[in-house]
């Protein structure tokens, strides 16, 4: 049995809607659960090109982090963790935010 495609597809309005669903919903999580300011860990996975690596590790300035990099089997894609000190809920959904225009970056 084949799998039929899909016919929904989403408008730029809704998919900006669900981007700001989603911070709207982490930001409320983050607000419950973290004692501020704490240590917060990102973790991304991206293609292993284009020195996508580095454009993550300016994204955090002259802030002090924590940075580790696992390469898949084939060198394909690079999967990196940073850790760093965050004061509040903004500055995560912020950093995040920052990091929308890296091409095929999946943040975790």
């Amino acid at each position: 049995m084949s799998k039929q495609p899909s016919n929904k597809s989403h408008t730029p309005e809704e998919r900006a809607a669900q981007k700001i669903a989603f911070y709207d919903r982490l930001k409320e999580e983050l607000e419950k659960n973290t004692d501020w300011p704490t240590k917060y860990m990102y973790k991304f996975i991206m293609p292993n090109q284009d020195d996508n690596v580095n454009k993550v590790e300016e994204r955090f300035g002259n802030q002090q982090i924590d940075l580790k990099k696992n390469y898949s089997k084939t060198g394909k894609y690079v999967s990196v963790t940073v850790v760093t000190e965050e004061n509040d809920p903004d500055a995560v959904i912020n950093r995040y935010k920052s990091m929308e225009d890296i091409e095929g970056l999946v943040a975790l």
